[in-house]
Formats: structure tokens, sequence, C-alpha cells
């Protein structure tokens, strides 16, 4: 099932951005979305979905990556690096990030869905990675996909990050 989900987002994914603005998701654009509180059901857990990768992106820049993804990643979570072979687990993933090379990871997610019943759903939005130290020239930069599933407790979990490189500026 996941991989059958993976496979789809990707195929959505690279063939144009622009197409995850529709739906009944939730966007970062004030202009395009009701008052929160006009919002229900599963526009509703859209909104806390998004939320939950914003907070995600807080905490990359607050404790940097490796540590931030292992607080977020499900037990059985997979990362796909824009560049380089899949890593399955939450240890794993935090074990590859920080044995990568020395940058700053930016997030800006744009667009939440959940899928119903309620406990699946997905983000995107655009990240950068930096050197570190203030003003580093940016290394990389692109678009990610994110497939969270909702845990017993009602947080949610990156089950899947995938990312696609673009060229950096």
């Amino acid at each position: 099932m996941l991989r059958a989900v993976v496979a789809l987002v990707l195929a959505l994914g690279t063939s144009a951005c622009s197409w995850f603005t529709f739906g009944t998701g939730s966007t970062d654009d004030p202009e395009t979305q009701p008052e929160a509180s006009e919002r229900t059901g599963l526009a509703a857990e859209a909104d806390q979905l998004l939320e939950a990768d914003r907070a995600l992106a807080a905490k990359v820049l607050e404790l940097g990556a490796a540590a931030a993804y292992r607080k977020f990643f499900d037990e059985q979570g997979t990362h796909v690096a824009a560049a380089g072979e899949p890593v399955t687990g939450a240890d794993a993933i935090r074990a590859a990030m920080a044995a990568g090379p020395a940058r700053v990871l930016s997030l800006e997610p744009r667009y939440a869905e959940v899928f119903a019943p309620g406990n699946w759903g997905w983000t995107w939005g655009e990240w950068q990675a930096h050197e570190p130290g203030a003003g580093g020239r940016r290394m990389a930069q692109g678009h990610y996909v994110n497939i969270w599933k909702k845990q017993g407790d009602g947080s949610w979990k990156v089950r899947a990050d995938l990312r696609s490189p673009e060229a950096a500026p």
C-alpha cells in the first residue's frame, strides 16, 4: 500500500507542483483558505497536518535535521534524499543524516491533504540546504513530499520523505 502511495505521489510531484493547489487540503496562502473555524472534517485535519509539517520545519532549524527527523519519523519511515539510496527506520535515517555533509536544512511547508478516513495524509513544500554559519552559501534546493501517518495518540509521524533536487542558484 505504501509503495503504491509513494509511486503515485512521486508521479504527481514530478509532473507539476502547481497541481497540488487543488482540492480540500490546506495551503499556506490565506487568500485561498476559509477561516479555520469554518473548516471541518478532512479539511480541518489537513490544517492540523500542515501545522505538524511546520512544527517539523521549526525543529529542523532548532535541533538540526538529524535530531528533528528522528523525533518526527515513524519507526518504519523511509527517507529518499534528493540523491542517494532510500533509508528506512527512524534511527537509520538519523544516523545517515548525521553522517552526511555539514549543512543547515530549511523546509517551507506549502500544502497538506488528508485522505479519508483521516489517518493518512501528505504535505509538500520547498527545501534548501546551506553551508553552516551566518550567510552560508546555498548548496542545494528543491521540493519535497512527505507522506504522514496519524498515530494512536492523534499526532502525525512522517512515513515517507521524498525530495527532488533543482539546480542550485
